[in-house]
């Protein structure tokens, strides 16, 4: 039986996950303005606007955060946790569900960046990639986040380190911020 749990558990944060890493996207995506016209963009747009566009009629953006958007990452990840705990037979109140969901959302903004941020690195070594349309869209994905530690942290002898602090900030909000929201919803 711990087989089919173990089976049920990853399918469920498989599925849930891609469809919370694509509205995170989508979230990321309008804040940097990008274009509709990239593949990536496109995909991300056209797969969430389903779901998104009438709840924008309720909830409007503010400023460049779409708030609809969040708010269906959002109620994915409580699904998933109410998915899971009725595998397993246990629960926690309406509290520790909101905490905890709010929690892995905001995990999931994280492991995004930091996956945005890897590949920037990766691909930053390759000249010829630097000139292509997809570089410069993870680019500015990843300039809000590392622009802050460029402006402290300067080039040294041609080797640009923001991205190595920036990083090292966000597994610190990992620990320091999530990991005990999460561990307050079990409290709860």
């Amino acid at each position: 039986m711990p087989y089919l749990q173990n089976a049920g558990v990853f399918l469920i944060q498989t599925i849930f996950g891609f469809f919370i890493v694509v509205f995170v996207l989508r979230v990321l995506l309008i804040a940097i303005n990008a274009p509709f016209n990239q593949p990536l963009c496109r995909f991300v747009y056209l797969f969430t606007n389903p779901a998104t566009m009438p709840l924008r009629k309720l909830i409007p953006r503010w400023r460049r955060l779409e708030i609809s958007s969040l708010l269906i990452a959002y109620v994915l990840a409580l699904l998933q946790l109410i998915l899971l705990a009725a595998m397993f037979g246990a629960g926690l109140d309406a509290g520790g569900y909101t905490l905890r969901a709010l929690a892995d959302l905001l995990d999931w903004i994280v492991l995004v960046e930091l996956v945005a941020i890897f590949a920037y690195c990766l691909l930053s070594f390759i000249p010829s990639a630097q000139h292509d349309s997809n570089f410069r869209l993870l680019a500015a994905i990843v300039e809000p986040v590392v622009r802050p530690f460029r402006r402290i942290v300067p080039a040294v002898g041609g080797l640009d380190f923001s991205c190595w602090f920036a990083a090292i900030a966000l597994v610190l909000i990992r620990l320091l911020v999530i990991a005990p929201l999460a561990d307050a919803a079990l409290r709860l």
